[in-house]
């Protein structure tokens, strides 16, 4: 086994501080631009979109990979010839592999700088979703998932050590992760980073209630839950309850609904407390970092100073708070050292630095 040293004996190359462009310095508005822009044009274009151009095209391998309680995980994975380490990316609450192009521009990034990597579809995702009725839960029993997943990719030649990326409800993964590598005694997944991510889903799904952002952002993601209710009524309708995906009309009816009999709670409060990731940042004793614009519109502004505190006192964690930044979004105009993809670049920059630094050493 080995221990984790604190953040502080990292040294980190020199931040480039994020400037927003002033036309996307409201926080909705740059999440809307960004998903709008991006995520359609690499919907139509995948790897020929001409933002993508200057990446490589990653050689993908086809893998069924098994988790926890060795539930099916449909993933993709890709080793270059002097790999120097492992990057597994986790998604947010809604799409595929092939959808989250956030996910994929982080992939080609890496891979382009001698990464393996792995791309997956996690619990009731995309094609894993057609595998197993076994529903996600947002994070408490992924975080095995993501032990288990580093095993079989070092036993299929991936190089240690394994970094885990994660974005918006596959932040909240992440922080799974790092805690259950620490409960197994994992030395292969050295530490993690998160852009935007979900940590206190009570509080954010009431504060979404409260803004018409928020109401146009939640009911957008319903309407994806909603058809995947609807999946896996077909596939495996002797796991739905009947009559469940009609009566999805909000996250927490889909939670309710498809999900929190299957783990045991007796309500969404009791699954959302047991399974935020706001509550593991003070613990964590694997090096993370946490990138965050306090102008979220998904999440409850509240949190903000919550989470400058908690991870205050934790040697583990490095915390990036922008002003502005939106969801999953970061993104500014291009300069001379690096492109428009500040919170991308931010999330490797924060890997190459775990390869770089002094990071673990024998446990005495």
């Amino acid at each position: 086994m080995v221990r984790f040293q604190s953040l502080k004996t990292l040294e980190f190359a020199q931040e480039i501080p994020y400037r927003t462009p002033w036309y996307l310095k409201d926080g909705f508005a740059q999440t809307l631009a960004t998903s709008f822009f991006y995520g359609k044009t690499w919907s139509w274009w995948q790897e020929r979109a001409p933002w993508f151009s200057p990446l490589p095209a990653i050689p993908w391998q086809e893998q069924v990979f098994f988790g926890a309680e060795d539930v099916p995980l449909w993933g993709q994975w890709s080793c270059p010839p002097h790999s120097k380490a492992t990057l597994i990316l986790n998604y947010g609450i809604t799409g595929t592999t092939q959808q989250a192009w956030y996910a994929n521009v982080l992939a080609a990034k890496a891979y382009a700088q001698n990464w393996a990597v792995l791309r997956y579809d996690w619990r009731s995702h995309g094609k894993t979703a057609e595998l197993s009725p076994v529903p996600s839960s947002d994070g408490w029993r992924e975080g095995e998932d993501q032990v288990r997943l580093a095993r079989q990719l070092i036993t299929l030649g991936c190089p240690t050590p394994v970094i885990l990326a994660g974005f918006s409800l596959g932040g909240q993964l992440v922080l799974w992760g790092l805690k259950a590598a620490e409960e197994a005694e994992c030395d292969l997944i050295r530490g993690g980073v998160v852009l935007s991510p979900n940590l206190e889903s009570n509080r954010s799904l009431d504060y979404l209630q409260t803004t018409w952002a928020g109401r146009k952002i939640e009911a957008a993601l319903t309407k994806e839950l909603k058809i995947e209710a609807k999946k896996r009524t077909q596939r495996f309708p002797h796991a739905v309850k009947p009559g469940a995906a009609s009566r999805v009309d909000s996250i927490r009816a889909f939670d309710r609904e498809m999900v929190i009999d299957y783990y045991g709670f007796a309500t969404t409060t009791e699954y959302y407390q047991k399974t935020s990731g706001l509550y593991l940042l003070e613990e964590l004793k694997r090096p993370y970092s946490v990138i965050y614009a306090a102008d979220d519109p998904m999440f409850d502004p509240s949190l903000v100073p919550e989470l400058e505190r908690r991870m205050q006192h934790n040697p583990f964690a490095h915390l990036l708070l922008t002003q502005h930044g939106g969801h999953v979004s970061h993104v500014g105009s291009s300069t001379k050292p690096e492109d428009c993809f500040w919170g991308l670049n931010r999330m490797l920059g924060f890997c190459e630095a775990l390869l770089e630094g002094e990071t673990f050493q024998p446990q005495k």
